[in-house]
């Protein structure tokens, strides 16, 4: 007969308590079985119900949220990793130039990001923009090659044609003296920055264009013409500047039977000193520089003349070193590092030149020349002038830099054995001929330190 013998418990217990089993009807049983049977099964408080459609839409939401997370996480750490803003709310820059019509007494000069020409937006209809696309490309040419090319294109007719000339001599020239061109050239461009401002008056088919600096207040006179359907650069003429257009390009003269000459012969032949009025070898600028005084031969009355302190490398006008004077800076750019009066301006090129400037015009000018790291100076220099062994002056040592100087004594190149450069140092005396600072010149070649 029937009998309700199964019993089902949830409990592990082999002997579980009577509120824990429960009873299920059993139309048979075996015998021998009277006691009944136990079927363990999982507790009543841990048994799932019947599975519901909600049930399984809320299990995929969970999965698909865990991976939107995952995704997340990786994202932003990519972000961390390559140190790129999670968040940008600026719109990208972009490389065009803002046309200004001419009804805008004043524009400000924008720089763009380093690129090539190609990728730059800008309308050649405009003397502005194409004078600041012609002086972008000229900044980015790589050899001297380009650089003239550059400038042909963006040149008048006239303009060009005299560009043309040298290009055809650059054939004659070696690397080094390519190199030394190309580096002199596109360091005397004077660099224009954001905050300088330029102002343009068109008069038929010729544009000018007036360029303040915002630092120095120094004035270019740049004159545009009209041809071919675009406007070319004819002219550019900084006030103050010593040569005529400071983006000419003018191609190193080299003679077989070029030597050269001592400084002493140089001033005595072709240039007067400025006025010494203690007659100590300070030029009266040159102690107005230093803190001396231009009516003693000893200014500090150590019973050592200004000059010979100099030379020596003390103060002339207190004790210690000459590095202690008030008056001089030192100025570190690139590889290299010089001691310059405090009081002069300098222009510090992205190519590690630099222009130091004086209040009356005259400068002194610090390029970078590229050589063969094997290459000792005395071969450079045969190569760089065409001159043979017997005429390269005596290269001397500068603590501990190989010096030697060029047939016109007013550059000086400096190298270490080993480097695959050397560093020119110019004096330029203006246009009036007068050596104002030579001993600042040669005070900063002494104290040149090439790293």
């Amino acid at each position: 007969m029937p009998t309700n013998n199964f019993k089902i418990t949830y409990s592990d217990d082999l002997n579980p308590p009577a509120d824990q089993i429960e009873f299920v009807n059993q139309n048979e049983t075996t015998p021998g079985s009277e006691e009944g049977q136990y079927i363990y099964t999982m507790p009543s408080a841990f048994r799932f119900g019947h599975r519901t459609s909600f049930t399984n839409k809320a299990g995929l939401l969970i999965m698909v949220v865990g991976l939107l997370l995952l995704v997340g996480l990786v994202y932003v750490g990519f972000l961390i990793i390559t140190k790129n803003p999670i968040f940008n709310f600026n719109p990208a820059p972009t490389n065009e130039l803002v046309a200004v019509t001419s009804s805008m007494p004043t524009t400000t000069l924008t720089e763009s990001s380093p690129t090539t020409s190609s990728e730059v937006i800008i309308d050649l209809s405009d003397p502005e923009q194409a004078y600041l696309q012609l002086r972008l490309q000229l900044d980015q040419a790589l050899t001297l090659e380009d650089y003239l090319k550059a400038f042909i294109a963006g040149a008048s007719r006239a303009k060009a044609q005299e560009l043309t000339e040298q290009a055809a001599e650059i054939n004659n020239l070696s690397e080094s003296q390519k190199s030394s061109t190309l580096s002199i050239s596109k360091s005397m461009l004077i660099p224009l920055e954001a905050s300088d401002k330029i102002t343009k008056e068109i008069n038929g088919n010729q544009a000018t264009l007036t360029i303040t600096k915002a630092d120095t207040g120094r004035v270019a006179i740049v004159t545009m013409l009209f041809e071919d359907g675009q406007w070319r650069l004819d002219n550019e003429h900084w006030q103050d500047e010593v040569t005529t257009s400071t983006t000419e390009v003018v191609a190193p003269e080299v003679s077989e039977s070029s030597t050269a000459t001592t400084t002493k012969e140089l001033l005595i032949e072709d240039l007067n000193l400025d006025k010494d009025s203690d007659q100590d070898g300070l030029t009266d600028k040159e102690e107005a520089l230093l803190g001396t005084k231009s009516d003693t031969a000893d200014s500090d009355g150590d019973g050592y003349d200004d000059l010979t302190e100099i030379r020596s490398g003390y103060d002339p006008a207190g004790q210690g070193k000459l590095t202690n004077n008030r008056n001089l800076k030192l100025v570190e750019h690139g590889p290299w590092s010089v001691i310059v009066p405090a009081s002069w301006t300098q222009q510090l090129g992205r190519d590690n030149s630099a222009i130091f400037r004086a209040d009356d015009g005259q400068f002194i000018q610090l390029t970078i020349l590229g050589k063969v790291a094997s290459q000792d100076l005395a071969s450079w220099y045969q190569e760089m002038f065409n001159v043979d062994a017997d005429q390269v002056p005596e290269i001397t040592t500068h603590g501990a830099n190989e010096v030697v100087m060029s047939p016109d004594g007013l550059t000086y190149y400096l190298t270490k054995p080993g480097l695959d450069d050397l560093i020119a140092l110019t004096y330029n005396p203006e246009s009036n001929y007068l050596l104002s600072y030579n001993n600042i010149f040669h005070l900063m070649i002494d104290n040149l330190i090439i790293k």
